[in-house]
């Protein structure tokens, strides 16, 4: 039995405050990092950067894969951490995943943290949420807050309140019947970017999927890629989840046509696919990522309220504290 990695009730919430940044993918620019840490430390954040480290590689990552790994490791079993927040996305996570095998035991002794990440940092999240039992957070990296109030114009998250309380969306739209007819669906939240969840299918790295709601999303696919991509979800043998709810394809500043085109491919795939799909582009590489709890259950429930019109065609996305 895998552990779990969820507070119990009769203790007090942890406010993790004690951030980490730290780099496992593509090389970052270091003369930005000082406004990073500015902005992280001016919403109460205690931050450390310690393993914000790079000696860039041929590939033009951080690093070569095994430092980059072992760089991980140490800041995962650092008891001085609550949070790992990750600097950046771009390319390279994936490699790592030998590495964290190898030190699944002493990393299952040690008490849960938090990470913070989306895009690249999917791999990570998947060896965290399905090999540990750990609870995460997808959500936006560091390096965009440099970006506030113009390409990112998502508020910085309370990681304190994300864990401690929970989230709750209320404009979920459900794309095929089946979603339309499940008055309430449940399960644990796991995936991320699309192209990063594939890459394990078929490898002794592919999670188990039943009983999941999986979170996709992407950027720089096409349509006709992603409707190559979700042919792929079609003919997997062994893709037994409770639900898909799929997030921004389209560029981060689209046009209407866009916009229009993506959701006819994801409609397409609803109409084939015999599980609940959703839709909600308020996550992914857009100005808007809202954050989610990877490996925690999630709740999806139709409003069945008639005199809230408005939001009928609707259903609402929940994720409370145990």
């Amino acid at each position: 039995m895998k552990k779990k990695a969820i507070p119990l009730p009769n203790k007090e919430p942890c406010h993790y405050k004690n951030v980490a940044l730290i780099a496992c993918s593509t090389q970052f620019d270091p003369t930005q990092v000082p406004q990073v840490v500015s902005v992280l430390e001016s919403h109460g954040y205690h931050v450390n950067c310690h393993y914000l480290q790079q000696n860039i590689s041929d590939f033009g990552y951080v690093d070569t894969d095994q430092a980059r790994a072992h760089n991980l490791i140490k800041a995962l079993l650092d008891s001085t951490i609550d949070v790992l927040w990750f600097y950046r996305g771009g390319g390279g996570a994936l490699n790592l995943l030998p590495y964290l095998h190898r030190y699944k035991q002493q990393l299952l002794a040690i008490p849960a943290k938090v990470i913070v990440g989306f895009s690249d940092v999917t791999a990570i999240h998947s060896f965290l949420n399905n090999e540990l039992g750990w609870r995460s957070i997808h959500g936006v990296n560091a390096n965009n807050h440099l970006d506030m109030g113009t390409t990112n114009q998502q508020p910085l998250p309370d990681i304190s309140e994300i864990m401690n309380s929970g989230i709750s969306y209320n404009n979920v739209l459900p794309l095929n019947a089946l979603a339309h007819q499940a008055t309430a669906m449940n399960g644990t939240l796991v995936g991320g970017n699309h192209t990063l969840v594939a890459a394990t299918f078929g490898t002794q790295y592919q999670p188990e999927f039943t009983g999941k709601v999986v979170l996709l999303e992407d950027i720089g696919v096409t349509f006709r890629q992603l409707d190559r991509y979700l042919q792929q979800l079609l003919f997997l043998n062994d893709f037994n989840v409770e639900a898909i709810i799929f997030g921004q394809y389209y560029s981060i500043d689209p046009t209407d046509q866009e916009r229009m085109m993506y959701k006819a491919v994801l409609q397409r795939f609803a109409d084939q696919c015999n599980k609940p799909v959703y839709y909600f582009p308020f996550f992914g590489h857009g100005k808007y990522n809202q954050p989610f709890i990877l490996g925690d259950t999630i709740k999806l429930q139709c409003n069945q309220d008639i005199s809230e019109l408005a939001n009928i065609e609707y259903v609402t996305l929940c994720q409370k504290p145990h």
